[in-house]
């Protein structure tokens, strides 16, 4: 490709972060290759996490108080979406429009009493044990956050290739959907 249309097309800025135009070819591959896995991943997590949130919580535990307020946030705003779209604001709907960042956000501390070891066991019910690896709400926040910040990067077009802290990234992604079921993760590794 010539390089007036880098400049014209991918802009010298998005481009100076990379070798060359194969560099760029790569990351893009690579992007796209993370694509099923992480959406797999996403949607997993949310419908395991709203229907275990369903259970001990209430029905509609996304209106419920244990949310913290920047959680009632962002149910507020799926809402409005919603609203502005004029689509129904069911709880399949709310539930959908909530970001990836929303799911992940529920590991951390302040949910720490909602989501303790027991409840982690019943989200993920293919944990490996306590003896071949200790796995806790703070490990699933840190793997699971790591994962949202690959996600947004792909999804946002930015470099992922050659970054340190992506080099594991499919092994991480593959092991937190193993976390759900075996055969997820071989319909997933199949796709």
């Amino acid at each position: 490709m010539k390089e007036s249309l880098i400049k014209q097309y991918i802009s010298e800025n998005r481009f100076k972060s990379y070798k060359n135009l194969d560099e760029y070819s790569q990351n893009l591959i690579f992007s796209q290759n993370s694509y099923i896995p992480l959406s797999i991943l996403e949607i997993a997590l949310r419908n395991a996490l709203n229907n275990h949130l369903s259970k001990i919580v209430s029905e509609n535990w996304y209106e419920d108080d244990f949310l913290t307020n920047d959680s009632k946030e962002k149910v507020s705003q799926a809402k409005g979406l919603l609203l502005k779209r004029k689509e129904k604001t069911t709880k399949e709907k709310i539930i959908a429009e909530l970001s990836f960042g929303f799911w992940v956000n529920l590991f951390k501390k302040p949910y720490e009493k909602k989501l303790r070891i027991k409840d982690i066991k019943l989200i993920f019910p293919n944990l490996p044990t306590k003896e071949e690896k200790l796995i806790n709400r703070d490990f699933l926040f840190k793997k699971l956050n790591h994962i949202r910040n690959f996600r947004n990067r792909v999804f946002h077009y930015e470099k992922v290739l050659n970054k340190d802290n992506f080099n594991n990234i499919y092994n991480e992604i593959f092991d937190i959907i193993k976390y759900f079921d075996d055969e997820l993760y071989q319909y997933t590794k199949s796709l």
